[in-house]
């Protein structure tokens, strides 16, 4: 059961659904919501995969490997490989100072070519999405500051010489999306309850 909870934890489905509203809120068919899907679970174990942190079990390549080859056949397009690009940086964050200071920037920039493989995404929802996620995940950054910085990971908030832990700040971050994409979208209000009780259930389950 401790197996169990550990895989499920990695694949924070506090953020997935948070993903589904987004989707959702786009009118994104179920063609690209399995496409979308592949590649996000696909990049969280390659991530996984990649950093090997503390309290985490391993993931076999060939998992993410097949997710992403499948998700090629689902949803291609340059959008898809930009996705790659972008997932394949932001892993290397914990090798490359580079990599490190712009991952809140790469974050947001894979979650938007997520975005665009739906058809109703205009350019400026996508900015909005760029924006909104890159400074999520800087939350994410500075809730992590205090372990990055003892693992030399130079995010933008270590960098700034910010290295103490602030465990509630990506909560907040996660909810104020997930009722953003509710209110644009025009979702019903069950929605929106829903993902906050999944993100209520699932965020603790991840190790850190």
């Amino acid at each position: 059961m401790a197996r169990i909870r550990n895989y499920v934890g990695q694949l924070r489905f506090y953020s997935y659904v948070d993903l589904v509203l987004l989707l959702w809120a786009l009118h994104a068919g179920l063609r690209v919501v399995c496409g979308v899907s592949l590649l996000w679970f696909g990049f969280l174990i390659h991530l996984e995969w990649r950093h090997r942190d503390r309290g985490r079990l391993g993931w076999h390549w060939s998992i993410w490997a097949l997710l992403w080859l499948a998700a090629l056949f689902v949803v291609p397009g340059y959008g898809t490989v930009a996705f790659y690009l972008c997932a394949v940086g932001y892993a290397y964050k914990k090798r490359f100072r580079w990599a490190a200071a712009v991952s809140s920037l790469l974050n947001g920039m894979l979650k938007t070519f997520l975005s665009l493989a739906a058809p109703a995404t205009t350019v400026g929802f996508a900015a909005l999405v760029l924006v909104l996620m890159s400074f999520r995940n800087l939350l994410g950054d500075i809730r992590d500051a205090a372990k990055d910085a003892e693992e030399n990971v130079m995010t933008v908030p270590v960098l700034a010489g910010y290295r103490r832990p602030t465990p509630y700040v990506y909560p907040c971050g996660l909810v104020a999306t997930s009722l953003t994409w509710t209110l644009l979208g025009g979702l019903p209000w069950w929605a929106f309850a829903g993902a906050l009780a999944v993100q209520a259930g699932t965020y603790h389950l991840t190790p850190r």
